[in-house]
Order: C-alpha cells, then structure tokens, then sequence
C-alpha cells in the first residue's frame, strides 16, 4: 500500500485530500505544521506539496527533499502563472496541478508518479478485447491497430483508467489541458470527434458512450 504524504495548510483541504486517497486504497500522511517536514519524504511513495504555506514556502520544501530524496512530488497550488510551473519543474517537481481541482484527476496523476518511480507503468490498459499501449501511442483491437495522436491517446488513457464510471467534461479537460478555466469546451468536442472517426475505423463504433448530463465512459462489451 502506497503513502501519500499531503503537505497542506488548509485543514479542510488537507482532511478531504487526506479522505478520498484512503477510500482508494493508499495511507496517507498529514502534517499540521511544517518545520522539518522533509523529513517525512522518505515515508512515502508520492508528496502532494502546495506552495503557499503561511509561515513556509513549497518551494524551498521541495529543494529540501531533493537533497536526500527522489521520492515524485506533485505541486498543488492556487497559483497560475507559467513561471511558477517552471520553477516548481526546475526544483525537481513532477507534475503540478492548480486549485481548484477533480479530486479523481489528482488521484491519476499521483498513480501515474508512483507507476513511473517505480518502474510498474502497465505498457497496456485493456477494457474487454480492446488494448491500449499508452507509451507507444497504440490501439489495438483484433488484428487492426492505430497509432494515435498525443491528445486522443490522453483521452483514452483517462478513460481506461476510469473504466466502469462516467467521467465528466470539466474532469477530462482538467487532467488534458491542467487548467479548465482557460479550454473552450468546444477544443474537448473537436478531439472527441477525431478520436471517435479514428475509432470507427477498427470497428469501435460506440466504444466512447456520451452519458447524457453526465460525460463519457468506455464500453467494455467490446
């Protein structure tokens, strides 16, 4: 069972973030306060690391771990511009997400960070007799394959982790594009339509369901 250690001055935050990863499957460890807190790095799998801290900066935690850590750490913040993106990547992070965020879609990045430390990354998601190679980009159903392009292969990525439940739009775009409030929806309706023509062509004509009022999930009867 993997630990998570959430580094989060916001105690609501920080006991609903602390929540949902223990009803998936994982421990988690919460600190109140943040002297020394890199420290803890080396009891965990993943860090979930928020840059404003009141008395502390995220920044100068995350160079702290790397001096004696190469545990993945996820920068979560209500920051947005590109150039803390930047230095939080310079700093050694692995991925960044901003506030306000899908509870599900930080959940897949942090499996996705502890996968690629690891070195377990599945090559292949399957959802029935249909295969996804995520490194290589690939589809495969019977003896027909399609090398997809970057955004369509992220989108099926999502999908066939979520198989067996609905995900919303303001959900895909998030983990797609990591910031929702500057996507058009039309961009996720313009990806969703090429995905599915490709789709079509290996015989996988409604293998992405559209749930009204809801969002889209994978057809497994395939």
């Amino acid at each position: 069972m993997s630990t998570i250690l959430v580094i989060e001055d916001n105690a609501n935050i920080r006991i609903e973030v602390s929540d949902f990863f223990r009803q998936n499957g994982y421990e988690t460890i919460c600190p109140q306060t943040f002297e020394n807190v890199e420290m803890l790095a080396d009891k965990a799998q993943a860090v979930l690391l928020d840059i404003n801290l009141g008395n502390a900066d995220g920044f100068h935690i995350c160079r702290k771990i790397r001096k004696s850590s190469d545990v993945p750490v996820l920068f979560v913040t209500g920051r947005n511009s590109e150039e803390d993106e930047l230095r939080a990547m310079a700093l050694g992070g692995d991925d960044y997400i901003r506030k306000p965020y899908s509870l599900p879609v930080l959940l897949a990045k942090v499996k996705r960070m502890i996968e690629r430390s690891s070195g377990n990354s599945p090559d292949e998601l399957k959802a029935g007799d249909v295969s996804l190679n995520v490194a290589l980009s690939r589809l495969k159903f019977g003896d027909k394959t399609l090398e997809l392009p970057k955004n369509e292969n992220k989108i099926l990525y999502y999908l066939f982790l979520n198989k067996g439940r609905t995900v919303s739009k303001s959900e895909l775009i998030e983990y797609l594009w990591d910031n929702r409030l500057y996507v058009d929806e039309n961009i996720l309706n313009v990806n969703l339509s090429r995905l599915r023509k490709h789709l079509a062509d290996l015989g996988l004509t409604n293998f992405i369901l559209t749930v009204p009022k809801g969002g889209y999930r994978i057809n497994s009867n395939y």
